[in-house]
């Protein structure tokens, strides 16, 4: 009997003991949560820290870290959160680029101007200026310029303009005009270096040219025959009037051609009567305008010998 009662104490304190034991092991499981130790990149901004989160999107909930529709968050939000965890927010810039004529508004996650320009789908070519430069840093409302710059080599085929030569034709009345042979324009090749600035030609250089067909010089005939009406011989001086090859007159009335002979140095002019003149009584037979006197002599002559021809035409 006593042998009875001492099992059943034993095994009274072993099933009191080991219930106590289970109820010790479920309550440690259940208070003490697990701990994760994580590294937060947002933007620009780093810290760490630990957390009990089960999911991304429960931890940055907890911290209150908002998204906004155009950011990037890599682990997703639905991914578990582990030990170790590395958590990057990508949040993008908005940056303003002047290419191609246009001005575009363009949000960006790259860290400066090239990644920002290949972002946006801007290729460059090696002569393209930008500004600022391509290693600059991109900030929020930052302006980026691109100027396209291009240079090509153009063969413009070009016209050469013909030289025109007169001879004196003693056959040919005075003042007549006749083409003894025909002008003929020639033609070259010409290779140019261009510039262009945003489509613009700034720039024109000229590399080579070739002469394809040169021009034929136009002879032209001018008449020197002349049929003289009256002949007088007198004095002329000069005054200022129109600035032309002209003269006064009383003795030929306007619209006559004359021709003036200065009789100490033989230098002959033509000149056409277009004014009344000289007054009477100052012994002069005719007033030369200034530039047609100076042909004949220096204007501090003053007055000279002359003979004049009337021409008939």
């Amino acid at each position: 009997m006593e042998k009875m009662r001492r099992l059943f104490w034993v095994f009274f304190i072993i099933l009191v003991f080991g219930g106590i034991w289970q109820e010790i092991r479920k309550e440690k499981t259940i208070v003490v949560p697990e701990k994760k130790i994580l590294e937060v990149w947002d933007g620009e901004n780093f810290f760490s820290g630990s957390s009990s989160a089960q999911t991304i999107g429960e931890f940055l909930a907890q911290e209150k870290i908002i998204l906004q529709p155009e950011d990037l968050l890599y682990p997703e939000a639905n991914s578990p959160l582990r030990f170790g965890q590395k958590i990057k927010i990508l949040r993008p810039q908005t940056i303003e680029i002047e290419v191609d004529n246009q001005i575009k508004q363009q949000a960006v996650f790259s860290h400066n101007v090239l990644g920002a320009l290949v972002e946006s789908g801007i290729k460059l070519s090696p002569l393209d200026k930008v500004q600022p430069n391509l290693n600059e840093a991109v900030v929020e409302e930052m302006k980026i310029v691109v100027t396209r710059i291009e240079v090509e080599e153009k063969l413009v085929e070009e016209k050469i303009p013909f030289e025109t030569k007169e001879e004196s034709d003693a056959n040919l009345a005075w003042r007549k005009k006749e083409i003894k042979q025909a002008g003929i324009e020639g033609k070259k090749a010409v290779v140019y270096k261009i510039t262009y600035k945003n489509g613009q030609e700034i720039k024109r250089e000229k590399v080579s040219q070739k002469i394809i067909q040169p021009p034929r010089t136009e002879i032209v005939s001018v008449g020197t025959k002349i049929k003289v009406g009256q002949s007088k011989v007198g004095v002329a001086s000069w005054y200022a009037h129109t600035g032309t090859m002209a003269c006064a007159s009383r003795m030929f009335s306007q619209g006559t051609w004359l021709r003036v002979t200065n009789r100490e140095n033989g230098k002959q002019i033509f000149v056409l009567v277009n004014d009344y003149g000289p007054m009477r009584g100052t012994g002069k037979m005719i007033d030369l305008d200034k530039v047609a006197f100076e042909k004949l002599a220096p204007l501090d002559k003053g007055v000279i010998e002359v003979k004049v021809e009337e021409v008939i035409e």
